[in-house]
């Protein structure tokens, strides 16, 4: 077991609250649909590629998504033809940006911009949480190597993007996930006699990982998209007649929750999670505890969270995001005033 100097502590005080924040994860049972079909008449009759199903998993995994959809566009139409991707969470950026990549044209659809999407909500870590690996061996090795492009794809972007590597201290009681670790993507944890950080001196863990501020993440993934030539159009695809209605003979699906509707999936179902929003500070590190974290996002200190199944309502609840509050107070040994 190894020793590390205290580090610095949070001021979770209510003077730094901004705000309070909700968002709904589009999880799917199965994990990722990440597929072609040929749509009929009555939605045009053109290519259509599945990207989607992602979870908690959007930010982190998303180009790795997007290189498999991209391979199928290019093995069922001609490389000239134009495509349409639906959706401009940051799964639709990254399947734009890809596409755009192998030299195809790109109109992206979809109801919000991306700076508006659940994607902007959310941490992010690198930790594959709120995804299903795969049953089968031959699920999990595909599952694996979409996670290995993920990081390498992660890893080879330039500062502009605000993807760093930062240390994750859990304490030892904190749900253990080996599967994080066995696709090899992160080094296993280093076990701790100490925590340097919290009010109890307690004994836990420490690993390493990558972690990534989502709104400048999106926003220069937007300036990537239309400097290399994407189209933006504001448009709410709701009923396959849309898509018929779409100038574009190949079309990407990445509209996450809204699959379950227009594709009749049931195995897509939300997972509601809350942050509380407080003022940035710089601490140079994580604090995990399964669905409790704090992440220390260059624009506001992040504390989460919750993964409530089935519940889709987008909103924050107060008195939850107080609890979470209280849950970091108490660990930090801060009073809670209420």
């Amino acid at each position: 077991m190894t020793m590390v100097e205290t580090l610095a502590t949070p001021d979770l005080s209510d003077e730094n609250i901004l705000r309070f924040v909700g968002g709904v994860r589009p999880c799917r049972r199965g994990g990722l649909r990440i597929e072609s079909e040929q749509l009929g008449a009555d939605a045009g009759s053109k290519l259509l590629v599945h990207n989607y199903g992602h979870g908690g998993c959007g930010v982190s995994i998303g180009f790795g998504t997007a290189d498999e959809a991209a391979a199928l566009v290019d093995a069922h139409s001609s490389t000239d033809e134009p495509v349409c991707v639906l959706g401009a969470g940051v799964v639709g950026l990254t399947t734009a940006l890809r596409l755009l990549q192998r030299g195809r044209r790109v109109r992206i659809v979809a109801e919000k911009p991306g700076t508006e999407t659940v994607s902007t909500v959310a941490g992010a870590v690198w930790l594959p949480t709120g995804i299903e690996f795969g049953e089968t061996p031959e699920r999990v090795a595909w599952f694996h190597a979409i996670l290995n492009r993920s990081v390498r794809a992660l890893r080879g972007l330039d500062q502009r993007f605000g993807v760093e590597e930062l240390p994750v201290f859990e304490p030892a009681g904190a749900p253990a996930y080996p599967e994080f670790f066995d696709n090899g993507t992160i080094e296993p944890p280093t076990a701790l006699e100490r925590l340097p950080i919290g009010a109890a001196e307690q004994p836990g863990r420490v690993y390493r990982t990558l972690f990534i501020h989502t709104p400048r993440f999106l926003r220069v993934l937007i300036a990537e998209v239309e400097m290399m030539g994407g189209v933006f159009e504001r448009r709410t695809i709701g009923r396959l007649k849309d898509i018929a209605d779409l100038a574009e003979p190949v079309v990407v699906n990445c509209l996450a929750m809204g699959s379950r509707s227009l594709f009749d999936d049931g195995a897509v179902y939300p997972a509601r999670g809350m942050l509380v929003l407080m003022k940035p500070q710089p601490l140079g590190y994580i604090a995990h505890d399964g669905y409790k974290y704090m992440f220390p996002r260059e624009d506001a200190l992040v504390l989460g969270g919750c993964f409530l199944e089935g519940d889709d309502r987008a909103e924050p609840d107060e008195a939850y995001c107080r609890e979470i509050l209280r849950h970091h107070r108490a660990f930090f040994g801060q009073d809670d005033p209420r």
